[in-house]
């Protein structure tokens, strides 16, 4: 019922479709696979793709539904059915949307079509080795060549990095102004990158990769430029909204089944004569995951309505993935705990108390994400002061 309340009838529809797929196919068996043998679910991607699923964000004449709250549904089912197969979609869907709001109408034609279908993944590279939070600390440089940009620089953490068909790379192409100004964004097309390295996170993180690459001398087109020279920093900036709430909705999504997990396993386990979930012990820490768990749904599904109706929702989005972060932390931890000595040791438990505390940090940490939400509230506070 409270789903009716907060979905259309169209997103209902997307998201029983969505589940239907992901049901046949067997997702979260695939998820278990990977988890035992480590490999990259690009087929049941693009199987995605196939059956008219993805990227949902895209306008009609695209083959989308125009929707972000569609996008986030999607985030959410994956990262709840089969973590790697949403961790593709995460760097693919920020791709397609951003080239969706800013690129040209030749690139649009050149490249949604092939995302949209699956068969190109996409990554975007905007961190370095010594640029992380600080991105205005980059050191890629593009420097014109006659009908080209020649890239030349490092970028680190880049998750999908050595796996994508299309990435977003930024660059500075004037060092004479400040970055903010002089920092430019480039479709690159694979193959031409280096792969350094791919690294596996927090000891393991099947199914995925975060690469090191490298770009010696690469040329790209003129009209791989995206939106425009000089315009990185803003194109940047006003994607970022869009990044955090899907990744705060994949992460709502991987919550889910632990969630479950944490319930089916104190209603079966007995102990002192009766089933553990009768310890307030146990159920008051279910309490405070699916309460948690539920403010940061409600928060990722209000930035979405916000960012759909054109606003900009950067202290939105900045809260909706620290809710949702901390709150599958909580989650895992407290299922972790529960199950005791069998979830040090069993899937998905041990894997998700991983990748829970990775998700604190992607996307932005959630120190800035709480620098973020406080800058807005402080601006906000001196303009009504001013009125």
């Amino acid at each position: 019922m409270e789903d009716e309340l907060l979905f259309s009838t169209e997103e209902s529809k997307y998201r029983a479709e969505l589940r239907d797929f992901l049901l046949r196919t067997d997702a979260k068996g695939v998820e278990r696979d990977i988890y035992e043998r480590d490999y990259y679910p690009r087929a049941l991607y693009k199987e995605l793709g196939e059956a008219g699923l993805l990227a949902p964000v895209l306008p009609s004449e695209y083959g989308g539904m125009g929707s972000l709250t569609c996008e986030a549904i999607l985030a959410e089912e994956l990262g709840a059915a089969c973590v790697p197969l949403a961790w593709i979609h995460s760097t693919s869907s920020y791709v397609y949307a951003t080239i969706a709001r800013f690129g040209t109408e030749e690139q649009k034609d050149r490249f949604l079509d092939a995302m949209r279908t699956g068969a190109k993944t996409g990554a975007i590279a905007i961190t370095e080795p010594e640029a992380g939070s600080d991105v205005m600390r980059i050191k890629t440089r593009a420097d014109p060549n006659g009908d080209s940009y020649v890239l030349n620089g490092e970028k680190r953490n880049i998750t999908n990095g050595s796996k994508a068909d299309i990435i977003i790379v930024w660059a500075l192409t004037n060092t004479e102004v400040e970055p903010a100004r002089g920092m430019s964004a480039y479709i690159v097309e694979q193959p031409g990158v280096i792969v350094l390295e791919d690294y596996k996170l927090l000891g393991g993180f099947p199914g995925t990769v975060n690469s090191h690459l490298k770009f010696d001398g690469l040329c790209v087109p003129k009209e791989n430029i995206l939106g425009g020279l000089n315009e990185g920093a803003r194109i940047l900036f006003a994607e970022l909204a869009i990044e955090r709430v899907l990744y705060a909705a994949m992460l709502i999504g991987e919550a889910r089944p632990i969630i479950e997990l944490a319930l089916d396993y104190s209603m079966q386990r007995e102990q002192f004569g009766t089933t553990i979930s009768r310890f307030e012990a146990v159920n008051f820490k279910v309490a405070d995951m699916v309460t948690k768990l539920e403010a940061a749904r409600l928060m990722v599904y209000h930035t979405t309505r916000l960012l759909d109706a054109g606003y900009s929702a950067e202290k939105e989005s900045a809260m909706s993935k620290l809710l949702a972060s901390e709150a599958f932390y909580e989650a895992a931890h407290n299922t972790l705990q529960i199950m005791g000595g069998r979830g040090l040791s069993e899937y998905p438990v041990e894997w998700a108390f991983r990748m829970a505390r990775l998700s604190m940090i992607p996307a932005g940490t959630n120190e800035i994400m709480r620098y973020i939400v406080q800058r807005e509230v402080y601006k906000a506070k001196a303009r009504k002061n001013k009125e």
